[in-house]
């Protein structure tokens, strides 16, 4: 199951992917994300998995770590930005300093364990040159590579254009071969197939 929470202001939305294992995608931005859990019953985090290291996606990691003892997943080459706060965070662009969490693990350490619990990472660089989709079930978590009506920015640090078009490509892709019809965004609205669509207006 995918529950999205959060989403307030400026901070991404989060998804709770509650299986074999309860795993927390982008925490976000503030300490709503805790009071969003409690809401729903939850009691226990196993993972948290960042889909990029921009601020309004991963400066809740450590409330989530410090309330549930759990570590943070994210791709290889944005572990040292994360682990940093530097500005491929883009933290100041929020007038904040990101408070890293404590334990971060790469992604190419577990990420075969990831898929004993049905998760499946799809490497989308573009938005950010770590950015990651995740295929659960019928959905596609897709960070800011996608959105229901457009595309994530690509002009901040390590993001780039051409990485993004191919990116969208390789999404359409397996939506369509895999029939996922769901598109779980970093922003804004859960959409469908019709994203790609619009998409392609951005790119």
């Amino acid at each position: 199951m995918i529950i999205k929470l959060n989403g307030y202001g400026y901070s991404s939305n989060s998804y709770l992917l509650v299986g074999k294992k309860t795993i927390l995608v982008d925490p976000g931005a503030n300490h709503l994300i805790l009071e969003e859990l409690k809401k729903n019953g939850i009691k226990n985090i196993d993972f948290i998995i960042n889909t990029h290291c921009h601020f309004d996606h991963s400066s809740a990691d450590h409330l989530i770590e410090e309330e549930f003892n759990c570590p943070t997943i994210i791709e290889d080459k944005e572990v040292k930005h994360l682990k940093s706060g530097d500005k491929v965070t883009v933290s100041s662009l929020f007038g904040a300093n990101l408070i890293p969490p404590e334990e971060i693990i790469p992604l190419s350490e577990i990420e075969e364990e990831l898929k004993n619990y049905g998760l499946e990472i799809l490497r989308t660089p573009g938005h950010t040159y770590g950015s990651i989709s995740i295929i659960y079930e019928d959905g596609l978590i897709t960070g800011d590579t996608l959105f229901a009506y457009g595309v994530g920015r690509w002009d901040l640090p390590t993001g780039s254009l051409i990485d993004l078009r191919k990116s969208i490509s390789l999404l359409e892709n397996v939506a369509n071969e895999r029939n996922i019809n769901k598109i779980y965004p970093g922003h804004g609205e859960i959409g469908d197939k019709m994203a790609f669509n619009y998409a392609k207006l951005f790119l």
